[in-house]
Formats: C-alpha cells, sequence, structure tokens
C-alpha cells in the first residue's frame, strides 16, 4: 500500500510518517539565536508583558480549479485550535468572513519556500502584517505541509511575512495524519517565535526554552509515552507532544510555561503592531 501526501508517494507508513511533516521555516542560525536572546534581555527591564492579546487572522486562499476550495467551517476549527494551542500565552485569535480572500492561481497554488511565486503572491494577496496575521493556503511544493516566518524577520521584510500551510492540512482535510490542523499550530508557533524542540539537536544552542527536553532529532508518527526516546540527557524524555515537534496531528497538544512566555517577549520586542491595532 502507498501513502500520498500532497502527490508525493512514500512506500511505507513509517516513511509517510518520517517525511510527511515537511516544515520549511528556515533553521535559524545561531548569531541569528543569539542576537534575538540579546535584543530581548537587553529590552525586558523597559517593556512591560500585554496581559491578554487579540490577534486577528486574514486567510488568503490560493487555489487551482477545484483544489484548494477552504470552506468556513475549516477557518472556524483552525481559529479554535489556535486559541486553544496559545491560551496558556493569554492569546485569543479572530477572523472575519468579510475578509477571506480566494484567488485561482497555478504557479501560486504550488509555490515553494522562498520562491518568486510565493512573493508575488504575498504581494498581491496580503494585508498589513504589522497589525494582521497573514494565513495563506495553497498545494505547495510536493512533500511540504507548509513554513512560517520569525518575528525578528518582520521589520526586514514585511511582504513575506505570515504563515504558509498546505491546503488539507487543515481540519477535515484529506492529509490524514496530518489534517487535524495542527500545521497551521505548529507554524503559528514559528510567527510568534518558536523553534522547534529538537533544534541544535544536543548542542549547547537548542530552542533556548528550558523546560522543553533537549532531543537528538525529531520525534515522528506516535512516539510511546514513558520512553526517553532521543533525548540527550539521561532520565529526561523528549517533548513527544509538543506542538513543536514532528509527531503526528492526534500526538500533539502542549506547549511548555517557558515556551508561551518566550512567544510574549517576541510580540513585545518584534510584533508591537499587533498591540496597537
Amino acid at each position: 500500500m502507498a501513502f500520498y501526501i500532497n502527490n508525493k508517494e512514500f512506500e511505507s507508513e513509517e516513511q509517510f510518517s518520517k517525511h510527511g511533516r515537511g516544515c520549511a521555516t528556515k533553521i535559524p542560525t545561531p548569531i541569528d539565536i543569539l542576537r534575538v536572546d540579546e535584543e530581548i534581555s537587553f529590552n525586558k527591564s523597559r517593556r512591560r508583558l500585554y496581559s491578554r492579546l487579540n490577534i486577528e487572522v486574514r486567510f488568503h486562499h490560493i487555489t487551482y480549479g477545484g483544489r484548494g476550495l477552504i470552506k468556513r467551517n475549516q477557518r472556524e476549527s483552525q481559529i479554535a485550535l489556535l486559541n486553544s494551542a496559545f491560551k496558556g500565552a493569554n492569546l485569543s485569535f479572530k477572523y472575519s468572513e468579510s475578509h477571506v480572500a480566494y484567488i485561482d492561481n497555478h504557479s501560486w497554488y504550488l509555490m515553494g519556500h522562498g520562491s518568486a511565486a510565493e512573493r508575488e503572491a504575498k504581494t498581491f494577496m496580503g494585508q498589513d502584517s504589522k497589525k494582521y496575521l497573514n494565513f495563506y493556503t495553497g498545494g505547495l511544493v510536493s512533500g511540504l505541509l507548509g513554513w512560517a516566518t520569525f518575528p525578528y524577520d518582520l521589520a526586514g521584510d514585511p511582504i513575506m511575512d505570515g504563515v504558509v500551510v498546505l491546503d488539507e492540512s487543515l481540519p477535515k482535510g484529506s492529509a490524514s495524519p496530518f489534517n487535524l490542523g495542527m500545521t497551521g499550530v505548529h507554524e503559528v508557533g514559528h510567527w510568534l517565535g518558536l523553534y522547534h524542540t529538537f533544534q541544535g539537536g544536543c548542542d549547547s544552542i537548542g530552542d533556548h526554552v528550558l523546560d522543553t527536553p533537549a532531543h537528538s532529532a525529531p520525534n515522528y508518527g506516535t512516539p510511546e509515552v514513558g520512553l526517553p526516546h532521543n533525548a540527550c540527557t539521561a532520565g529526561e524524555f523528549a517533548p513527544i507532544h509538543n506542538y513543536m515537534n514532528y509527531v503526528n496531528d492526534a500526538w500533539m497538544n502542549e506547549l511548555t510555561t517557558a515556551q508561551e512566555t518566550r512567544i510574549k517577549e517576541q510580540i513585545m520586542m518584534y510584533r508591537t503592531g499587533l498591540l496597537n491595532r
């Protein structure tokens, strides 16, 4: 039996799970990570964290004929998932049907990360990225589920800011086991400043979150609870349910307290426009 995601074939379910997550968000360099930490640390004493923040999402659906036609109940379910995932960071997400946009364009529909098609689509469709979360859907390059921009990239290239996800990864899509909307949650996590939990493997950089145990590589599928898997330190356990890992959608259900704090710090450092709408 063959398994498919976005027209890419995998010979086994194990291979499918390991390659299907397909997050193309750029890997930050150690210099990027240290610069962000230094800027946050330097400004921490001068900034108060928000008590509660509402973020307006602008959905942009790129279609190709009958493909990519996202329904209203899928958007509503995706928003509900974001609200549940990030409630600990005192965030709530909302959208208006009057601001949902569709456009039929074959080359944009099959765009890849950092491509000319991505920039063209975002230039044409994107709303003010300082004020809104631009959430794009499309067919994407074969094998990818999505990608996002980090908060520190906003000032230098606001047109590209936002998240891009495979249309069939939204709730009720066909990209099982990645069709419960957790790709959107994962990519919004990046957009809010979180790295992968396995960032840097077992080196000293890591994801710069103290309560996510370092692990040498991503976890895939539905790892058994109670095993260390690839945790770097004896006695610790890889965070197999974390939204910023690579497990199947059904296995993702948590952020840590330190991740939530990091989100607040990143918003107050780089996304202050969300506070001033």
